[in-house]
């Protein structure tokens, strides 16, 4: 998979990612993409982490409050 997204990457000709990217819910600009994609696998690990604790299992590492800084998170765990 790594592979994949550096042959993709080394074929873009736009870098800056500002450009507009085709999605099921519209257009966004690319970046802002890689962002949504970012802090919704963020929100979902969360929430993992939150159902394996309540069945009494410790999880296997921690999303840290660095690894959330400035991301654009919902507040509450299940929103």
């Amino acid at each position: 998979m790594i592979a994949r997204v550096e042959q993709w990457w080394d074929r873009l000709e736009d870098e800056s990612c500002r450009q507009n990217i085709k999605t099921f819910y519209g257009t966004p600009p690319m970046h802002q993409l890689f962002e949504r994609s970012t802090w919704h696998s963020a929100q979902h690990t969360r929430q993992l982490t939150a159902v394996l604790e309540r069945f009494g299992i410790e999880p296997n590492g921690r999303l840290s409050a660095e690894d959330l800084a400035d991301l654009p998170l919902p507040e509450g765990l299940w929103e």
